[in-house]
């Protein structure tokens, strides 16, 4: 955090944009500059996997979108949104080109309206545009394959899901493995 308050003080930015979070901008920023977040999910989406659980929920439509960092994570004003269709792919390949393409434009959008004096929408889950919602973090429990139920459209949205970290441990031959 220090780092990053160092140079925003040295640089005094009008905006601050942050294309992937790992972890919350801290509040001496947040609460002196405009700081916006690319998030890989739609309107009112919250949460750390939210790309693992619109491919695990068989999601056909997703986004992207553009909000201002807060005391909530993922729960700032909303700036802009991109959405795509999700296709059926691991959650790599949907980064690096569905989800990627869609930031640029939200971004930009987000940009442009920040120049021009726009005023964010408030996150409001009554509001029947926002679909999305809080999801907790996807643990293994949650992508585990059930082998004598789960077909195959379900086994390849659970892997897809898990794709690059953490991968999804199953149990090969009596030995635990991570599917992929």
């Amino acid at each position: 955090d220090a780092v990053t308050e160092e140079a925003v003080a040295l640089y005094c930015p009008d905006l601050i944009v942050a294309p992937f979070l790992k972890r919350a901008i801290p509040a001496s920023i947040w609460r002196n500059q405009v700081c916006l977040v690319a998030h890989p999910g739609i309107k009112g989406d919250r949460g750390p996997a939210a790309l693992d659980w619109a491919i695990l929920n068989g999601e056909t439509e997703w986004g992207v979108t553009v909000l201002q960092a807060g005391a909530e994570m993922d729960g700032g004003d909303i700036w802009a949104e991109a959405r795509f269709p999700l296709r059926l792919a691991k959650k790599s390949s949907l980064y690096r080109f569905e989800v990627t393409e869609a930031a640029v434009r939200a971004v930009c959008e987000a940009v442009a309206k920040f120049a021009h004096g726009f005023i964010p929408e408030p996150l409001n889950y009554a509001d029947p545009g926002v679909r999305g919602q809080l999801r907790p973090a996807l643990r293994q429990h949650d992508r585990a394959i059930n082998w004598a139920k789960d077909d195959t459209a379900t086994v390849l949205r659970k892997i897809h899901a898990a794709d690059g970290f953490p991968g999804l441990l199953d149990t090969l031959c009596g030995e635990p493995v991570y599917l992929f």
